[in-house]
């Protein structure tokens, strides 16, 4: 048997090898049309290669992705994190969990990711050609398929073909056309812009808790916040776009968003904090004197959007 695997990235890797792994007499061979492979894992994760989460449970992993949770269920629970750790030290590269569950190689380098996956694969025999854009797949009534490649004057035909090439849009046109459905993708984990004066000038300020809104499309995100200079990022953000893709999609990303900088605190409960200032420090500048722990500037900011004036004291 001869199996081809579209796409020289990590899935297209990690298929290819566990194919070769499995049936070491079968003939497996990576497509992949760029010069380079693995190109992505190299950048991913700042240069570290984020590689799984520490999160053990398939039933909890699954919560933590925004669609397809039903879907992923069954592949986490044959395989899932505890696997992918066991994978990798079977193959000599150590995993560490950082504050936050994510897991890196300890070497705190990508490449160490990249090597393993090659050497993976070459020593289960598997072959690879880059440069090779398949264009088309046509099946054959024995049930192989013809793989043409561009440029290609005869077919290539093997037994089975994986696709793994991501958002090649050539691909998926490919696949429509071997009946296959696509769902049409929309952008996922990004940030937000907005014209806000309020957050004029304030490029850099972080803040480590906020609770964000969308009321439009009942979403809600907890985490740090980081204002940019176009608008908005951080994790609280990214989860609100990953959690409301197709939601803020269908808006045409328009829509407002509520951020209570106090972050755990309720309305009622910053209502008493600011009254015991009245009591307390009623002599202190309000702009002069950030609370909740906020950066002063973005303080200031708030302070005289709200119509406070520099003078102005707690009581």
């Amino acid at each position: 048997m001869n199996i081809a695997v579209i796409g020289g990235g990590a899935a297209g890797y990690f298929a290819a090898i566990a194919c070769a792994e499995a049936n070491p007499a079968c003939r497996v061979t990576i497509f992949e049309r760029g010069a380079a492979v693995l190109e992505k894992v190299r950048i991913s994760g700042g240069g570290r290669c984020n590689v799984t989460h520490a999160c053990f449970d398939a039933h909890e992993l699954v919560r933590h992705y925004p669609r397809g949770s039903r879907e992923l269920l069954g592949p986490f629970m044959q395989f899932g994190p505890t696997n992918t750790v066991e994978w990798f030290e079977k193959r000599g590269v150590q995993l560490k969990t950082e504050a936050d569950g994510r897991m890196f190689p300890v070497t705190d380098d990508a490449n160490t990711i990249v090597r393993c996956l090659q050497n993976a694969a070459l020593k289960a025999g598997v072959a690879l050609r880059t440069g090779a854009r398949v264009e088309r797949l046509v099946p054959m009534p024995d049930g192989k398929w013809q793989t043409w490649l561009t440029r290609a004057d005869a077919p290539l035909v093997f037994s089975k073909v994986m696709v793994a090439t991501g958002s090649s849009t050539s691909v998926w046109n490919m696949l429509r056309d071997l009946g296959h459905r696509i769902v049409d993708p929309v952008p996922s984990l990004f940030t937000f812009n907005t014209k806000d004066t309020r957050l004029r000038d304030l490029s850099g300020i972080s803040v480590q808790n906020v609770r964000a809104r969308v009321p439009e499309a009942r979403l809600e995100a907890q985490g740090p916040l980081l204002v940019t200079h176009w608008g908005l990022s951080g994790p609280a953000i990214l989860r609100l776009s990953a959690w409301g893709a197709r939601q803020l999609h269908s808006r045409g990303y328009r829509f407002s968003l509520e951020i209570n900088f106090a972050g755990e605190q309720e309305e009622q409960e910053v209502a008493a904090v600011l009254n015991a200032l009245k009591t307390n420090a009623g002599k202190k500048s309000v702009p002069a004197h950030a609370q909740f722990g906020l950066p002063l500037r973005l303080w200031q900011h708030l302070t005289a959007a709200a119509g406070i004036s520099e003078g102005t004291r707690w009581a």
